[in-house]
């Protein structure tokens, strides 16, 4: 089995840097990082998210509540991570070694929730990928499970090695069907009050 591989892209791959300079990869969500121990159930994140941000809309709380239990609980040790500067456009890779810990004193930085991380010295041109595996990639989530053929072929072009024919995008597509299938349904799914009573109005 090929081992895991996560997007992880704190304040929207701005923390490039401090990922790399720190040795970690970490989300911000400063209200919910000094309750987001390993073992904390989903519901418990969401109840906690609604306390501490009652003016939340109910999709952005399962969103990252959902985010930050995956950060916590399903990310383990010896997964692999991958991270993005758009500036840069660089992708930076590395193996999680540690659990997800609340670190205080980095807060105004967003880096409230961080995992240590033992990054590679090379960093992968967003260039070098194929069309379907940069789109893979592009989520805006903070946090998701790259799919099985776009990590092969970071693998690949970070060993050096050429890289295989590409799936169709199709393929891809649903190559992981269940990650972050929740938060994304939510997101899109879910209509807010207000735009009903819009419709209704019109």
């Amino acid at each position: 089995m090929m081992e895991r591989m996560w997007m992880v892209r704190g304040e929207g791959g701005s923390l490039y840097d401090a990922f790399r300079e720190r040795g970690v990869a970490a989300i911000g969500w400063s209200q919910l990082a000094p309750h987001a121990k390993p073992g904390i159930g989903r519901k418990q994140l969401i109840i906690l998210y609604q306390s501490a941000e009652p003016e939340a809309k109910p999709g952005t709380v399962v969103s990252g509540a959902s985010q930050v239990w995956r950060f916590v609980n399903d990310i383990q040790e010896g997964d692999w991570v991958v991270t993005y500067s758009p500036a840069n456009r660089l992708y930076l890779i590395g193996k999680v070694c540690g659990p997800a810990e609340h670190h205080p004193e980095w807060a105004d930085r967003g880096l409230s929730l961080a995992r240590a991380v033992q990054w590679q010295t090379r960093e992968l041109p967003r260039d070098s990928l194929s069309t379907s595996s940069k789109n893979s990639l592009g989520s805006t989530l903070t946090l998701f499970e790259v799919s099985p053929s776009a990590a092969a072929e970071v693998w690949a072009l970070l060993k050096g090695a050429p890289v295989a024919t590409i799936k169709d995008e199709v393929e891809e597509a649903t190559a992981d069907p269940l990650a972050d299938i929740e938060a994304q349904a939510v997101e899109r799914i879910k209509v807010d009050p207000s735009v009903k009573t819009v419709f209704q109005r019109v």
